[in-house]
């Protein structure tokens, strides 16, 4: 399972202008919302990635990006597979 940390009064799941994806976290380190299985159901993947320095070791280990998958353009990743996130 992954979660998504987000600014109040955002939306959770935006894809910023330059993101190739969305980071989040992995259940070792937080309590998420979501599991991997219902991003997947999406058509998107999960894909870990180091997380910044900044970070506790714990979270930079279990950090990840929620992607779009294979042959999905930035639309389709963006509309309506995040907005199917919020």
């Amino acid at each position: 399972m992954v979660v998504r940390v987000a600014e109040p009064g955002r939306p959770a799941f935006q894809l910023r202008k330059g993101e190739e994806g969305l980071l989040v976290f992995h259940l070792g380190a937080v309590d998420p919302p979501l599991t991997e299985a219902e991003i997947e159901a999406k058509g998107l993947r999960v894909v870990p990635i180091p997380g910044a320095e900044p970070l506790p070791s714990r979270l930079w280990e279990a950090h990840a990006e929620i992607r779009p998958g294979l042959g999905m353009t930035r639309a389709q990743f963006k509309q309506p597979c995040l907005k199917e996130l919020e």
